[in-house]
């Protein structure tokens, strides 16, 4: 029918875009194509699982899972996909930061050409991501298991699991809608359950908090290691915390992780 052929072919034009917007390297930036200057948008971006959206989706059109089968794309464009992925996990592992020559997770972003990890806005600092690494290492249980795919995968689970890490019987708790109190704290105590921060310093796994800087406006008070610390715009306007690791470390020991 016309409107299949529409949708058909609009879906067409959505996988040319993204296997256009693929970087040499592997890597998929925020936006395409890129703005010009400096922007933080044309980074390898794990933020809001990004990538890694655009990796599974990849992963589902070359196995022909509903409903990307049949006659959706064309076999010229599923030919692409398997190159596609390999390049995307090829830049996860060259990606994934190392710290006293171990390696552990990774950033929000990445460098496309050199890996390394970088910031975005201005409270949104170089960091080991205790939030974003985990859609990366859920979507590298999902590959074929190589030896180097392996290694990536138990060193981030190991680290995920680190008591260095994991803040236990602690949980994150949002500030309500409506409630203005700027002395409510987020992080609250909280019996059996494991809290891990958004962010972590890179030489250390210590988690930190970022209010805007000083010269910004509205100006913000820049790193801290107390939430209470950063102004309450980002206290309250910002996801600092959560369990972001208990989904990922049971679907990992029920493959066998």
């Amino acid at each position: 029918r016309g409107a299949d052929v529409r949708h058909r072919d609009s879906a067409r034009r959505a996988l040319d875009f993204l296997l256009a917007m693929q970087y040499p390297s592997g890597g998929f930036p925020q936006v395409h194509p890129a703005r010009s200057g400096a922007s933080y948008s044309n980074e390898v971006t794990f933020n809001d699982d990004a990538m890694v959206r655009v990796l599974v989706v990849f992963d589902r059109a070359r196995k022909l899972e509903p409903p990307l089968d049949q006659d959706v794309f064309t076999a010229e464009q599923r030919d692409e996909l398997a190159g596609s992925i390999a390049r995307g996990v090829d830049y996860i592992l060259k990606a994934q930061i190392v710290q006293d020559g171990v390696q552990t997770v990774w950033c929000a972003q990445h460098d496309p050409v050199s890996y390394a990890p970088k910031g975005a806005r201005s409270y949104e600092l170089p960091s080991k991501s205790g939030k974003e690494s985990a859609g990366v290492v859920a979507f590298l249980m999902t590959q074929p298991q190589t030896p180097e795919v392996k290694a990536a995968v138990e060193a981030a689970l190991a680290w995920y699991r680190s008591d260095s890490v994991q803040v236990r019987d602690t949980a994150y708790v949002s500030r309500p809608s409506g409630n203005t109190d700027d002395g409510y704290d987020p992080i609250q105590p909280r019996a059996g359950s494991t809290m891990w921060y958004r962010f972590y310093d890179l030489t250390a796994n210590v988690g930190f908090f970022s209010g805007r800087l000083p010269t910004d406006d509205p100006p913000g008070t820049g790193k801290k290691y107390d939430i209470m610390e950063i102004e309450a715009e980002r206290r309250y306007g910002y996801e600092w915390g959560g369990s972001y690791g208990n989904k990922l470390l049971t679907y990992g020991a029920s493959v066998g992780y």
